[in-house]
């Protein structure tokens, strides 16, 4: 990921205010002097009063309500779910500003090749989607192509609002069209649209085309599904990833259902197939939308809860056949460990929602799909039907089958819950599931060195002195390198609080000062969501230095008396040491207690003095 000079980004932030951009999201109004706007990132835009407030002389932005905040660069990220260099190549592009590459990380002639590689991508894309869409709509080569949909009972809206396309059966056509735009051979065959065997032999022949566009709307690959009746030929082709394509962190659908997920009222459908999505948006359910190519992956999920921080539910529609029934025991188990309630939609009468809409139509759908299942109850059904719990031995399988779902569930209250389900379903006590599913969690651990303990515990959400020290710095920066000889990371023992001491002094060491630049040091999305609204607020941005005195003092005095108490054992221990290395611990402890004796006096005085 390029990093960028200080100059671009003070270039873009003196060109675009964080109204310019909000704007775009939400309606501005003028209350009392200051600039609101509905919340764009809690309650769907359907606030009574506007709670997100407006500081364009700050550059900045802060809700009352769900407290998200941060900059024009921030908004452009957790709203089109870009990294940080998109968001500025988006605001550059708005603001006429060159972009300019930091050389000391990074090479410009490359990033700049690379970033025209993808621009011509983008462009490419776009371009072939439009012609394929013509040929579907407006052409004779499109006929077979139309009956199909008709036949699928698919609409015009439907055609219209996927950009759906035809991609002709001549093996000529794809090679020569793109010729003719100028395209040289180098690019195409890099570009994911030929076969890596015959640079001219295009990968979608004869096939229906579904646009696959990312969230800002531009088509970043296809899915072509075949209509020739060649038996040999794979019913559905997907796009190999590209510099602009990586498919399982994308979805098929999510531009047209990301207003609607926004809104947060019914929660992302995850289907199977692409007709599947279409089905469910022509029957109204327009948050709709499928993994490609693959199963759920974690990238996919994360990226959701990114997007939509507030969206609390995920549904579920895949194909009732054996395939889908594992794809949806893979799904949950990802959905509950990253704490979204899940919905599990079961069609009855058909295979999937396409197969309804062709045979039903739209009320059809809307009929099989609004009767759910927990995800909880819906594994505890479906492993009752394999498991013969009767017998022991049955027991100890349909427990097991549903270890790693309870493992996974971040609330202590939700899993005792669903464990005297169990106990009732067993008719075995609670205690000796717990028993047995603590050992099973041991394994887990065992086997998978810890990570489902990590995954289960939540991040401790009060600020530490640690912590609360480093956010200060953070937003001071320029003092570090004074107070980075009064704390050394060593004396810190909260985990953020490390990782911000370490951003800040490769930040200072490459010679970084803007927030925006700075933020591209964190890789932890939490933390730096934490850093970028501590950006926003005065607890951080107003100097007290006073406070900040305070704090590092006792964090020095903790760090002091835990080395004081090393020595002390160590004391203890004397006898297994000799003369000299028992005098040099002594000579240290007793440098030691002066320190601490005087650290506190100091600390004691600074109490005193705000009582009064």
């Amino acid at each position: 990921m390029p990093r960028f000079t200080d100059r671009t980004i003070d270039n873009i932030r003196s060109r675009v205010t964080i109204s310019d951009v909000m704007q775009n999201y939400a309606f501005i109004e003028n209350k009392g002097g200051s600039k609101w706007v509905k919340c764009p990132f809690h309650g769907g835009g359907n606030e009574r009063t506007p709670s997100c407030k407006l500081d364009d002389n700050r550059g900045t932005f802060y809700c009352f309500g769900c407290h998200e905040s941060g900059d024009i660069f921030s908004l452009i990220m957790k709203k089109e779910g870009v990294d940080f260099s998109t968001a500025v190549e988006i605001l550059a592009k708005k603001a006429g500003v060159e972009l300019e590459e930091a050389s000391s990380s990074y090479n410009k002639d490359e990033a700049k090749k690379r970033r025209e590689e993808k621009e011509n991508l983008y462009d490419l894309y776009s371009r072939l989607s439009n012609a394929f869409h013509y040929l579907l709509v407006s052409s004779k080569e499109g006929d077979n192509a139309r009956e199909y949909l008709k036949k699928r009972n698919v609409s015009q809206e439907m055609i219209e609002k996927f950009q759906l396309g035809y991609a002709p059966f001549n093996k000529d056509w794809l090679y020569n069209f793109l010729k003719n735009k100028g395209y040289s051979d180098a690019f195409l065959k890099q570009s994911g649209l030929f076969s890596q065997k015959s640079e001219k032999w295009p990968l979608f022949r004869g096939r229906l085309m579904f646009p696959i566009r990312d969230r800002q709307g531009r088509t970043i690959a296809f899915s072509g599904r075949d209509l020739t009746g060649d038996e040999k030929a794979p019913k559905y082709i997907n796009s190999p990833e590209t510099q602009i394509y990586q498919k399982k962190e994308n979805y098929f659908g999510l531009y047209e259902a990301k207003n609607t997920i926004a809104e947060g009222k019914i929660g992302p459908i995850l289907c199977e197939g692409n007709f599947d999505v279409v089905s469910m948006h022509q029957a109204g359910y327009t948050s709709a939308i499928a993994s490609l190519g693959t199963s759920f992956t974690n990238e996919q999920c994360a990226n959701m809860k990114k997007w939509y921080p507030n969206n609390q539910v995920f549904n579920i529609l895949y194909d009732s056949d054996a395939a889908g029934q594992k794809s949806t025991e893979r799904a949950l188990l990802i959905l509950n460990r990253n704490g979204f309630e899940q919905r599990v939609h079961k069609l009855s009468t058909a295979k999937d929602a396409s197969e309804l809409l062709e045979r039903d139509g739209e009320e059809g759908v809307k009929n099989e799909f609004e009767p759910y299942v927990s995800g909880f109850d819906y594994l505890v059904q479906t492993n009752l039907n394999r498991y013969d719990i009767k017998t022991a031995r049955g027991k100890v399988d349909f427990l097991n089958s549903l270890s790693e779902y309870l493992a996974g569930c971040s609330s202590e209250v939700e899993r005792d819950s669903y464990i005297l389900s169990l106990s009732t379903i067993l008719g075995v006590s609670d205690e000796t599931i717990k028993e047995d599913l603590n050992k099973a969690r041991t394994t887990l651990r065992s086997v998978e060195g810890g990570k489902e303990e990590a995954v289960s515990k939540e991040r401790e959400r009060n600020i530490s002195i640690d912590l609360f020290a480093m956010l200060y710095l953070a937003n001071h920066r320029s003092i570090f390198r004074t107070y980075r000889s009064k704390l050394s990371f060593g004396d810190l023992e909260d985990r953020d609080a490390q990782k911000l001491y370490m951003a800040i002094e490769n930040a200072m060491r490459d010679g970084v000062e803007s927030n925006e630049l700075f933020l591209t040091y964190l890789d932890d999305p939490e933390l730096l969501s934490m850093v970028s609204t501590s950006f926003a607020l005065d607890e951080y941005g107003k100097m007290q230095e006073e406070a900040l005195d305070e704090a590092i003092d006792r964090i020095r005095l903790r760090s002091m008396e835990r080395k004081r108490d090393v020595l002390t054992t160590q004391l203890k221990l004397s006898n297994t040491l000799d003369p000299d290395e028992v005098q040099d611990l002594l000579e240290r402890k007793v440098k030691l207690d002066k320190l601490i004796k005087e650290l506190r006096s100091k600390l004691l005085l600074v109490k005193v003095n705000s009582e009064e």
